[in-house]
């Protein structure tokens, strides 16, 4: 396992690519997907969390040609470009990244594998442990001692040299020989025809390297390799260049850069939010302003008609039935929560069965009195599915009228796809936890009624 100081760098480039294969059909607010930066953000979410790298970096691929492409023009020319619904996500990804306190490595004319390399080596020569976070095979070659492969995928898996060997045949040094043996057609790295991967590692491990194969093909049993080598040495030694990771990028090392210090709440919160990933807002959300509570139970007909004229005063009130069942039409009506404010609540408990409530008020001194401003249109009406609540109270004689802002509806008119919960909306755009109903009536088959829990729960 890694040592306190232990440098993980990030495959960013492949880990992207993983991801966005690895979900579908995910959108944000706005309709663009997000299913790349989703993934990736998950990715790395699970790994900082397991692991508490102290130090951190993710490389990612620049667009534009390389040194490789200017030894062979045709390297990765089969390769479809990137989709377009994964090229408006990379900026997005980079975001993350810098958000949740990982820097960001590029340069120019070198692709992700080579900025690895190169910080590998200079890691190294600080005495540093390093990570390779990768699924890619092209890495092994990278090992060494002091040098891991992580693989995120599943559960994890490690390779030390031990585990190159057992997974690819051959030891990590001898990586790079393999392959450019056996070439790779995704990124038209020729190799040599005909010399598969089996063949390549067979002919490595016989011969050491692929220098020594080429001073001695004639040796080769096999005709068909004897040929092929005779007639592609110089494809083998421009396939070793292509596949060599190199450890020469002209880029710094800081460690103090490098040093893991956390995420950067606010740009996480903001970035997510704008992305839609509300599950992960709670991890973020900024600390509410503190607001003077003014919150009371509403017991007497005397603190009811004050409440009332503190509405017709402001002429504005935001309403919720509490009810014992979510169909508005079969619901009993347990209590009525009014506010005219921030930091404002009042609540008016009708129907509970438990002994405590101290209230003196029945539903007929409510209706008496509550009635005149919830029916004045002229008083505005605000909260949230309106609908259900004002379906509750017409069906206790309580119509409401003037109703002007409904905050489920607005939710909807933004985001038709994402889920419009009350305690969803607090945290998205207030940065509130809201108490959860399943936390005060329990769930499943062991749910209280509303009705049945006490007022000062």
């Amino acid at each position: 396992m890694p040592t306190p100081e232990t440098l993980f760098l990030i495959d960013g480039t492949a880990q992207m690519y993983r991801a966005y294969h690895a979900i579908r059909d995910l959108t944000g607010p706005d309709g663009k997907s997000t299913n790349a930066v989703f993934g990736f953000v998950t990715m790395l979410r699970k790994l900082i969390n397991d692991h508490r790298p102290p130090l951190i970096a993710a490389a990612f691929d620049l667009r534009g040609p390389t040194f490789r492409t200017e030894i062979a023009a045709d390297y990765k020319a089969n390769r479809p470009p990137m989709p377009d619904d994964l090229s408006e996500q990379v900026a997005w990804v980079h975001e993350a990244c810098e958000a949740l306190g990982v820097p960001v490595l590029t340069h120019e004319k070198f692709e992700a594998d080579d900025v690895i390399g190169t910080l590998t080596k200079k890691a190294l020569e600080k005495n540093l442990e390093v990570v390779i976070v990768t699924g890619d095979k092209d890495f092994f070659q990278l090992v060494q001692p002091h040098v891991q492969i992580f693989n995120p995928r599943d559960q994890g898996r490690w390779y030390d040299a031990d585990g190159v060997k057992l997974k690819f045949g051959v030891n990590p040094n001898q990586v790079v020989d393999v392959l450019a043996l056996m070439g790779d057609a995704v990124d038209n790295v020729k190799g040599v025809p005909g010399i598969g991967e089996k063949g390549a590692r067979e002919l490595i491990t016989k011969f050491g390297s692929l220098n020594n194969l080429l001073k001695h093909s004639e040796d080769v049993e096999k005709t068909r390799y004897r040929n092929a080598l005779a007639q592609h040495d110089e494809d083998a030694n421009v396939s070793r260049e292509l596949v060599t990771i190199r450890t020469d990028v002209p880029i710094p090392f800081d460690q103090d850069t490098l040093r893991y210090q956390g995420p950067i709440a606010e740009r996480c919160y903001s970035l997510f939010s704008s992305l839609g990933f509300r599950k992960l807002l709670s991890d973020y959300a900024p600390t509410a302003a503190v607001v003077e509570k003014d919150y009371e139970v509403v017991r007497t007909e005397s603190s009811l008609s004050t409440l009332v004229e503190s509405i017709n005063n402001v002429g504005r009130v935001s309403i919720a039935a509490l009810t014992d069942k979510q169909p508005p039409m079969q619901a009993e009506l347990v209590g009525l929560s009014l506010s005219i404010g921030s930091g404002h609540a009042r609540y008016i408990p009708l129907a509970h069965r438990a002994l405590d409530t101290g209230s003196t008020l029945s539903i007929q001194a409510v209706r008496a009195l509550i009635a005149k401003p919830l029916t004045n249109q002229k008083i505005s009406k605000i909260g949230h599915d309106l609908k259900h609540s004002s379906l509750v109270l017409g069906r206790h004689n309580l119509p409401v009228e003037g109703i002007t802002t409904d905050t489920l509806l607005i939710n909807y008119l933004l985001d038709v796809t994402g889920k419009h919960d009350l305690g969803g909306l607090a945290l998205e755009h207030l940065g509130y936890n809201a108490i959860e109903l399943e936390s005060v009536v329990g769930k499943g088959t062991k749910a209280l009624s509303l009705a049945d829990i006490p007022i000062e729960a």
